[in-house]
């Protein structure tokens, strides 16, 4: 978990910048595992290169924390971590995944829009740490078989 927790603040980094904490830790994790999973691919010294979380919720998915190192990023690797996300959904029976997105985050609304997710409004971003306003986009793709 260590591993994971790592890449998760490196790649979250920027987020500093409207909420004082980093973006996730062991216990957090250990939570999430609870109720979902992390698709992990790994990187050729031991690490993790990047991950996905997903929570299977009956005939819908949720992805989160969708992370490339920083070192990595840029090279396709987000896209196939969604790519292998969607499968894995697919292959659960889910017809749709959901993902929300903080609205300071600019730029990933147009990249998640490429891949065929759609807008499907907000929802409040309530965190005592927050040093700027800020709400969550809410995104929606539907899945094919």
């Amino acid at each position: 978990m260590p591993k994971l927790v790592a890449l998760l603040n490196a790649a979250f980094a920027m987020e500093r910048a409207f909420i004082d904490r980093e973006r996730t830790s062991d216990e957090e994790i250990a939570q999430l595992l609870r109720s979902g999973m992390f698709l992990i691919a790994d990187d050729e010294q031991g690490g993790v290169a990047a991950c996905a979380y997903l929570e299977l919720r009956g005939r819908r998915a949720y992805m989160g924390m969708l992370a490339v190192d920083p070192r990595l990023q840029g090279r396709g690797l987000g896209r196939r971590m969604i790519a292998a996300v969607e499968n894995r959904a697919t292959s659960a029976g889910c017809s749709g995944i959901d993902i929300k997105i903080v609205d300071r985050r600019v730029e990933l609304p147009p990249l998640y829009r490429a891949l065929g997710f759609k807008d499907n409004g907000t929802s409040p971003f309530d965190d005592p740490l927050l040093t700027k306003p800020c709400h969550f986009l809410l995104m929606s793709k539907e899945l094919t078989p």
